[in-house]
């Protein structure tokens, strides 16, 4: 994986634990970071935007996960190189041993491994912080392109359904052969828009993901060519995604079958 280098470069494997949410960190006294290559999940990383040759490198994670961190050091001078991992919170931080060298190549090699903290060291009072932590961390588990498509779809939806009832309810006051709508039937409509556009995100996702993997396929095994395109395909969210509307569904059948909350509607 690293760069081809001097015999006499000194190799370094290390192997780290942080907490979700944690980070690691690589600092050189010098720029002599020269090739960085980091191999795991990469839409679930928030990896440093470096310029090579760089004195620093830092790679966090929200949620649990494995990375193999691939790091080419070298100059001709003398450095310094120190790992440290900061905890979720940012204010305690550890280091490992240093690495000082007179000059030359440094390879190293380092085993992230992202994992919960344990109930019992969380601490403090449940209050809005824990909250917005716990939904930073939770919306870490998404894709970036799940996450704006499903907001542009909330806008584009909320938006026209709430033009959409506020035109039927006044159309059906003034002309009066409907009865106008009540909070019970502009709840339900509400839940039947909510459903309608996580159907809609469900099968755009489907679309996506199943296309990204028939231009892979069609690329390698028509014109042998192999294209390094970011991996769209992610279970969790169709998973997620197909609970919270099946639940949304059952809800709007129960409002109309059971609470009759479904407004009367114009053949």
């Amino acid at each position: 994986m690293l760069p081809a280098s001097h015999a006499d470069a000194t190799i370094s494997q290390q192997t780290v634990k942080l907490f979700n949410g944690g980070r690691l960190r690589v600092d050189s006294t010098q720029n002599s970071i020269r090739k960085i290559v980091v191999q795991g999940n990469i839409t679930a990383a928030r990896i440093s935007n470096n310029t090579i040759p760089a004195k620093n490198f830092s790679l966090s994670s929200s949620t649990t996960q494995f990375y193999t961190v691939y790091l080419w050091l070298s100059l001709p001078g003398s450095y310094v190189a120190t790992i440290s991992l900061d905890d979720p919170s940012g204010k305690n931080s550890s280091s490992l041993p240093s690495f000082y060298l007179s000059g030359g190549d440094l390879n190293l090699t380092i085993f992230a491994s992202f994992e919960p903290a344990p109930t019992g060291q969380q601490g403090g009072s449940i209050g809005w912080n824990s909250f917005s932590e716990w939904m930073t961390q939770f919306s870490g588990a998404f894709p970036w392109w799940v996450k704006i498509l499903y907001l542009a779809l909330g806008l584009q939806f909320g938006l026209i359904g709430y033009r959409w009832i506020r035109f039927e309810d006044e159309r059906r006051r003034i002309e009066k052969h409907l009865p106008p709508l009540d909070r019970g039937n502009k709840a339900y409509l509400w839940t039947d828009i909510l459903f309608r556009a996580l159907l809609t995100g469900f099968v755009l996702c489907i679309v996506v993901m199943i296309g990204e993997a028939i231009i892979v396929l069609v690329a390698q095994n028509l014109f042998f060519v192999t294209l390094s395109f970011v991996s769209l395909l992610d279970f969790f969210s169709l998973f997620f995604v197909a609970i919270i509307a099946l639940l949304i569904y059952i809800g709007r059948e129960a409002m109309d079958r059971f609470l009759d909350l479904k407004p009367l509607m114009e053949d």
